[in-house]
């Protein structure tokens, strides 16, 4: 009896924790209007640009998922920061000790400060154009620009 009412605890535990966050949506039709949503630049480098380092710091999840999961905190932390833009990002699946945490995703990222940012000039110098909608979803918006 103690097996069986242990067993469903630790699965009711388990399903309520793996409730995934929103994920990345690409947008290819413009179906949604991101207008009035706040914009974030993320380069996988370090781009030629002018612009004053914040923090580097990195976000992730305490259970499997993909790396989409960890994004909208990890984008919203930026925004706290009063980071318009993340360069070198890095996105991965990371190994722990513990067996739930065997493989997490984990990102990692410098918010900095671009005076100049636009989401044109973002897209020309090879980044990626993310929009924050009540700091929940995230939308992937390049293909929109």
């Amino acid at each position: 009896m103690k097996k069986l009412l242990l067993s469903l605890v630790a699965a009711s535990v388990v399903t309520g924790c793996t409730t995934p966050l929103d994920e990345i949506y690409e947008t290819t039709s413009s179906d949604v209007n991101v207008d009035n949503f706040k914009t974030i630049c993320i380069f996988d480098y370090t781009p030629n640009i002018e612009y004053s380092s914040i923090k580097y710091y990195k976000s992730g999840s305490n259970l499997i998922g993909p790396v989409s999961r960890v994004m909208p905190k990890f984008l919203n932390y930026a925004d706290r920061l009063d980071g318009n833009t993340i360069i070198n990002f890095e996105g991965k699946q990371k190994f722990g000790f513990w067996p739930w945490r065997l493989v997490r995703p984990v990102v990692y990222g410098t918010a900095v400060e671009w005076a100049e940012k636009s989401d044109t000039s973002c897209k020309q110098l090879g980044g990626r154009v993310y929009a924050i909608e009540n700091h929940q979803k995230v939308i992937d918006i390049t293909g929109q620009i």
